[in-house]
């Protein structure tokens, strides 16, 4: 009789465990379904903080390059008669801080007669010791800057400006950005534009620490598939500004990576980012970003023509919502089991 109550509670413990693994099934598939939508808007919102996050950062970088250039406004605009101060004020700009990686001030035309057309004291950071400061006098022989726009554009308006990125003109290969002020005589008419250049091989490099930051506290099954979030600083029309990819840089534009799933969704995300709106209910469209499907994050960079852009992979979303589903059903099993192994031992303790 043993034997018989052991062989009937054995065969309804496995009917029971068949159940409870079918039932454990339903009850992840449906969390899943259910439950993915909130998810991927919850995600989303903590990818928006992040990308507002690393706005912040980026705008603390140029403020400090502001901060650093137009404190020294005030003294270089009385001391316009000291040509022999302005190197010295060039090279205080740079030595400031770590934000800046050259200085200059270009004259307009024969503002200082003696010294020719064109006048520019000059100071930047050695690259080969960054602790020390190099200065130079720039003249007549060196490059043409009264034609240049950007010269134009700051005398003319007579207004603070951040410049398109450019090239080094030492080695023609180091990327820069330029913070550029006026500078005033006693008359108020602008006769100089104070230049303070930013490295974007270093702003990328404070980008890729704050990613690096919020990957690292990713989820354990996301590191183990590679899916790593990114952000960049682009420029209206879409050229990369920073980037991991040296070559991308100035070179790479972001568009050209972009795909969208619908007819005009790519124009319409274009048009949106190129007159510098917010990104909103990001979760709702994916694209195809380098071929991966990623969800895109974005918000202008104020008193710049460039904006901040935070690459999500969707997997990234769906395995924190498959994880989800994977948490409630291991509880249920767990549940199961126990319910199941209550009636195994009661039925064999039962006689039939």
């Amino acid at each position: 009789m043993k034997g018989r109550n052991r062989s009937v509670a054995a065969k309804m413990a496995v009917r029971l465990l068949i159940w409870a693994v079918g039932i454990t099934l339903c009850m992840g598939v449906v969390s899943y379904y259910h439950t993915l939508k909130d998810i991927k808007h919850q995600y989303a919102e903590n990818c928006h903080m992040r990308m507002l996050i690393n706005y912040e950062y980026a705008r603390r970088v140029l403020s400090d390059v502001y901060v650093q250039v137009t404190n020294n406004v005030y003294y270089i605009e009385n001391t316009l008669d000291k040509t022999e101060s302005h190197i010295d004020a060039m090279a205080r700009i740079v030595g400031t801080g770590n934000r800046v990686t050259s200085c200059g001030m270009n004259f307009i035309k024969s503002y200082y007669p003696e010294k020719g057309e064109k006048y520019c004291p000059f100071a930047w950071r050695n690259p080969n010791n960054p602790n020390e400061i190099l200065t130079e006098i720039k003249g007549d022989k060196h490059f043409d800057y009264l034609n240049t726009k950007w010269f134009k554009s700051v005398i003319e308006g007579d207004t603070c400006l951040w410049s398109e990125p450019f090239y080094d003109g030492y080695d023609n290969t180091t990327e820069l950005a330029a913070y550029m002020v006026p500078i005033h005589d006693k008359t108020g008419r602008p006769v100089a534009v104070l230049g303070a250049d930013v490295s974007l091989e270093w702003l990328t490099s404070k980008m890729a620490e704050t990613d690096s930051a919020y990957n690292a506290h990713a989820p354990q099954a996301v590191k183990m598939m590679g899916l790593k979030a990114q952000s960049f600083i682009i420029n209206y029309d879409g050229t990369f500004i920073t980037h991991q990819e040296s070559e991308q840089r100035l070179e790479g534009v972001f568009y050209n990576y972009v795909l969208g799933d619908k007819l005009g969704q790519q124009t319409k995300l274009e048009k949106k980012m190129k007159a510098g709106l917010l990104s909103e209910n990001e979760a709702n469209e994916s694209y195809k970003f380098n071929g991966e499907r990623c969800y895109f994050f974005y918000t202008p960079l104020k008193y710049t023509h460039w904006m901040m852009v935070t690459v999500v992979p969707c997997q990234t979303i769906d395995m924190i919502g498959v994880m989800y589903a994977l948490r409630i059903m291991a509880f249920g099993m767990i549940a199961m089991l126990i319910l199941v192994a209550v009636a195994y031992v009661t039925m064999r303790k039962r006689r039939y």
